[in-house]
């Protein structure tokens, strides 16, 4: 099937609008997911002929795996499918360049290259820590969006083009970039995290020098580089590089993986050393304390990244004298289990027994529209923001993630790096605020360990539910602390105020009048839609249990009616009953989904936002999913007159009503996830909790104005509310 036969298609809930770049490993749409009004990203991997259960199977167990991966520089997988012969992702579709992009303009100072290298570093050194390693680091696949951020895409695709192209997997195929490829890579050796590390000095050389280091005719001849040649001088090559720098390099670039720094974070941190002018640390592995001071990674199910496109873009049909191909590529060998031998330096005659399968374009990232101390209380008096507080330019790096210990939402966790120093007199503040009516308050202090790192971690011991009072956080530079912020922002982050208003309908409390058919409502909306749900749970398990079709036909009815918040007298006996509290679920989903709609297309939500909301609908997908089909099982077994060969399918909708309250562990790996099949209601709150998690960045001179455009918003009365907290002894 040509690439352009599939627009105008429907690929499950996506239709595809456009293509908009193809790669060697992938070819791009851009899709409309109509129910929620969204484009996205749609990436459609090559035909696989002869496919089979097995083979989808393969594909699943990878995108699953990619799926886990969620952290703020890795872009988010949404969902994944297959569809006759076509097997695709999902991604969000959102502007921003590449690196390759940034590149092309000029070489990059260290200093700026040093920030996008520990976003990129910490984003490997976490998917490294997951079991994944990427295998095809290179600048395209790297992308930067509009305030300046790094984030690592197309992760796991060349595993699963590996595992899904006929004749690759077992028989020592080689799947990755030439000008990127790490000498075990390309000799179809296994590879681990080191053959990211190594990639990535690639792509480190050539930021800081504008060029690949191996460049040659073919790919095959860069291939045969990265095996046997020497790395040029990084010194030689890039003005303002120094001889610790390339020490640095070297090493990352070492032929044999076990020279190599072990861990990303080990790297970053020598970078970050050699680029200060001090001693590289490029001898002794890091410690996992002093890992954590260089990335203070958390493998948490909350930070949904910011995300972008990465893997198509336009033709290149030639390749010069200087060639640097820079396209994925699949070598495809002919029964060798090692083509490549290594003999004096050089590789032997087994090289030319290899095809390769180059197609010759060049990807690039798709443009698209935009869719401690730490206090121990909140502070008893509300004080308010300074309206001359201002913002350095510093770039920044951080991300303060939401969690609950006592109570839900009770607990902040944060960590930033690139701390400017300062004086010993001096004070790094953390803050809370709102925007809406400039309530703020101290969270306390950070310690600046000596690579600029620092982490806070806050409870508060009133059980207050921080990401429903608060949707700003400060970093300040103060002289002495006081009640309010009055020294430089150093670091800020946001998120719109109608995540504070959604989270606060969703997990804490909401009043619903009255109104024709359904009675008023006051408490949370989760609450709600749980407690109805884990009614009509009972009454399934309840006609699966009965001993009669009349008494199973009365359960039915309970069932259905309670799911569906009507009285409908569906076994005829002259009175249609419903147990439960007379919403059915319907009532609250609709709700929390427009409640996370206010918030999703507020003008400063970021994708951080919107990945964060989607783990959100895909459970409420979930939920309703199974709650129609417990629907229709019930509703079937209404015309039964006995019992007689029911009892599988009554098991089944016992099994989906279940589902819908605790979610269905489907790829039995012990966790239920924010995956399609997956996770049910009660994993919402989890998820809910950090849509609330921000991340930290540099343009806070911005901050006054938001503050300031909030408050003319909101009329004086909402300046003097109470802010939200959560109360222990409520019901809900």
């Amino acid at each position: 099937m040509s690439s352009s036969s599939l627009i105008g298609r429907k690929l499950g809930k996506y239709l595809i609008v456009e293509m908009v770049g193809k790669g060697g490993m992938a070819t791009v749409y851009k899709g409309l997911q109509a129910e929620v009004d969204r484009f996205v990203a749609i990436k459609v991997l090559p035909p696989h002929p002869g496919q089979d259960s097995s083979f989808v199977e393969r594909f699943r167990q990878e995108a699953r795996t990619i799926a886990r991966l969620q952290h703020p520089h890795i872009v988010p997988l949404y969902d994944y499918g297959s569809d006759d012969d076509v097997m695709y992702l999902i991604t969000p579709f959102i502007d921003g360049g590449s690196l390759n992009e940034r590149i092309r303009r000029s070489p990059m100072p260290p200093s700026e290259a040093e920030q996008l290298i520990a976003q990129i570093a910490e984003a490997l050194d976490y998917a490294h820590r997951q079991g994944v390693v990427h295998r095809d680091i290179k600048p395209d696949n790297i992308l930067i969006d509009r305030e300046g951020h790094a984030l690592l895409s197309d992760f796991g695709i060349a595993k699963m083009i590996e595992n899904t192209t006929p004749g690759i997997t077992g028989t020592g195929g080689l799947i990755g970039t030439p000008a990127y490829m790490s000498p075990e890579q390309a000799q179809g050796l296994p590879v681990d995290g080191r053959s990211d590390i190594y990639s990535l000095g690639i792509v480190v050389f050539e930021m800081l020098t504008g060029r690949q280091p191996y460049r040659d005719e073919t790919a095959m001849q860069v291939v045969m580089k990265h095996i046997n040649a020497a790395p040029p001088s990084l010194q030689e090559a890039a003005e303002n590089a120094s001889q610790e720098m390339d020490d640095v390099l070297r090493k990352a670039l070492a032929k044999n993986p076990d020279d190599r720094f072990e861990t990303t974070a080990d790297f970053v941190a020598a970078f970050h050393a050699a680029a200060q002018g001090h001693e590289p640390l490029k001898t002794v592995a890091l410690s996992p304390e002093q890992a954590a001071a260089v990335f203070a990674s958390k493998s948490t199910p909350s930070p949904k990244p910011t995300a972008a496109m990465a893997g198509a873009g336009d033709s290149n049909p030639s390749l010069g004298a200087t060639a640097t191909p820079s396209q994925t590529i699949v070598v495809k060998q002919g029964g060798l289990n090692n083509p490549f031998v290594l003999l004096g330096g050089f590789a032997i005659i087994a090289i030319l027994i290899v095809a390769v399968m180059l197609i010759l374009t060049r990807p690039q990232a798709i443009t698209a529209p935009l869719p401690t101390d730490a206090a121990t209380n909140i502070a008893q008096e509300v004080t308010h923001l300074p309206p001359t507080a201002r913002a350095t330019a510093a770039p920044s790096s951080g991300n303060a993630f939401f969690s609950s210990t006592n109570a839900p939402g009770d607990s902040l966790n944060l960590r930033i790096d690139n701390l400017p120093a300062h004086s010993s007199s001096q004070r790094l503040a953390v803050w809370l605020a709102n925007s809406a009516n400039g309530a703020t308050t101290s969270l306390g202090t950070l310690s600046r360990d000596p690579l600029g790192s620092a982490l806070l971690t806050y409870t508060d011991s009133n059980g207050a539910f921080l990401p429903g009072m608060f949707n700003v956080i400060l970093i300040t530079l103060e002289d002495s602390v006081g009640d309010l912020p009055a020294g430089e922002i150093i670091y800020a982050g946001h998120v719109p105020t109608q995540v504070n208003a959604a989270l606060e309908a969703l997990l804490i409390n909401t009043a619903i009048p009255a109104s024709d058919d359904k009675p008023a409502y006051e408490g949370s909306l989760l609450s709600g839609v749980i407690a109805e749900a884990q009614i009509a749970q009972n009454h399934a398990g309840l006609a699966a249990g009965s001993t009669s079709a009349g008494s199973m036909h009365t359960h039915n009815e309970h069932t259905i009616n309670i799911l569906n918040g009507t009285d409908v007298d569906y076994n005829n006996n002259g009175s249609g009953d419903n147990p439960g509290r007379g919403y059915g679920l319907a009532f609250f989903l609709d709700r929390i989904n427009a409640a996370l709609n206010d918030a999703i297309i507020a003008p400063d939500a970021d994708s951080l936002l919107q990945g964060q909301i989607e783990l959100i609908r895909v459970c409420i997908n979930n939920a309703t999913q199974w709650r129609d089909q417990v629907i229709e099982l019930e509703t079937r077994f209404l015309s039964a007159e006995t019992l007689d060969g029911l009892q599988s399918d009554l098991a089944r909708s016992t099994d989906l009503s279940n589902f819908i309250v605790e979610g269905n562990d489907l790829n039995a790996n012990g966790v239920i996830e924010p995956f399609e099949g997956e996770c049910g209601l009660q994993q919402i709150a989890e998820y809910g909790i950090a849509v609330g998690n921000m991340a930290l960045r540099d343009d806070a001179i911005t901050l006054p104005e938001l503050v300031a455009a909030d408050m003319s918003e909101s009329e004086a009365a909402a300046t003097s509310a109470p802010a939200p907290t959560y109360d222990p002894n409520s019901e809900n």
